[in-house]
């Protein structure tokens, strides 16, 4: 992730802070089977171990045109096809900047309805090594990466097809300015009227506050204030305890990560992010170092929207 988190304050329209908020009054639908379902499959074993891997020393901090960067991509397929995405899975190839071999994986699992489309995505690259010394990149953005496996297996979960497209998209090359959300952006061309919403996940590990360990900002497009609401059910509907809101409305111009692809397009946007702090970008951005109580509560919450937009017709 590229950006000074300063800048967020510039960013947002507004912001306040809640915690534990009720859900809106309204006829809003009660969770089924497919959706306790979903919610069940997500685990601290199987986000440990992935978070774990991706962090890892041997991964060499994940350069987007590594081959550390390769065997990162091919971790998620194997992850994905063991979840019985084989046939789902897209990787979308593209040049770097620097002539770089990249490559974007893709799920799509197809809704009954094929025109409407909610995308969820996070990155898998990172900083690589500089003077020798490994940057693991565990918040950013192994923990994106995390999450978006753990909402893989709760759709692999439901057992059923969704009413609207769902695509989980992997990135590539982030941190040399959203080359990888930005590739598929341009391909999308009047598709993008399409898109209901994207969701981005980019550093959802940490605590910005220790005094506040379950603080993170939630991002949304403000003419879009259902997505502000579903936060709210999800808190109530999975009984999350681990989250604090910060709710960052914003225009259509947010930048700071893959969500801004999205948002220049005019698309709707919801973003996690557990904000900076002082490892971001540093070797010290370790595993050891997660709040993985949060995350998983963050997962769940996101399970929730993609649940109330993709699943409910």
């Amino acid at each position: 992730m590229k950006f000074l988190h300063i800048a967020l304050l510039f960013w947002a329209v507004g912001g306040t802070t809640l915690a534990g908020i009720a859900a809106p009054a309204g006829a809003s639908p009660k969770p089924g089977k497919e959706y306790r379902r979903g919610l069940e499959a997500i685990t601290r074993r199987n986000a440990e171990a992935s978070l774990r891997f991706l962090a890892s020393d041997e991964m060499g901090g994940r350069l987007a045109g590594s081959v550390e960067g390769r065997i990162a991509g091919q971790y998620i397929v194997s992850e994905l096809e063991q979840m019985g995405y084989g046939q789902q899975i897209t990787r979308q190839p593209f040049t770097g900047r620097k002539g770089e071999a990249l490559r974007n994986i893709l799920v799509k699992i197809p809704g009954r309805d094929t025109v409407r489309q909610v995308i969820v995505g996070a990155h898998y690259d990172h900083e690589g090594r500089r003077d020798g010394r490994v940057f693991p990149g565990a918040d950013d953005n192994a923990s994106g990466v995390t999450v978006l496996l753990e909402l893989a297996r709760a759709a692999a979960a439901t057992r059923t097809q969704p009413e609207h497209t769902l695509i989980l998209a992997f990135w590539d090359g982030e941190e040399r300015g959203l080359q990888g959300s930005r590739h598929y952006v341009s391909r999308l061309g009047a598709d993008t009227a399409r898109i209901d919403c994207y969701i981005n996940f980019d550093m959802v590990g940490r605590n910005t506050d220790e005094a506040r360990p379950r603080l993170f900002r939630y991002f949304y497009t403000a003419d879009r204030p259902e997505l502000k609401a579903w936060y709210a059910e999800s808190v109530q509907a999975g009984g999350l305890t681990e989250l604090e809101a910060d709710f960052r409305p914003c225009d259509r111009t947010i930048g700071g990560s893959d969500n801004m692809s999205f948002a220049r397009a005019g698309i709707p946007i919801a973003w996690y992010h557990t904000d900076g702090h002082p490892d971001y970008n540093t070797p010290n951005d370790t595993p050891d170092r997660i709040n993985y109580p949060k995350l998983l509560d963050i997962a769940r919450s996101a399970w929730y929207l993609i649940w109330r937009m993709a699943y409910v017709e």
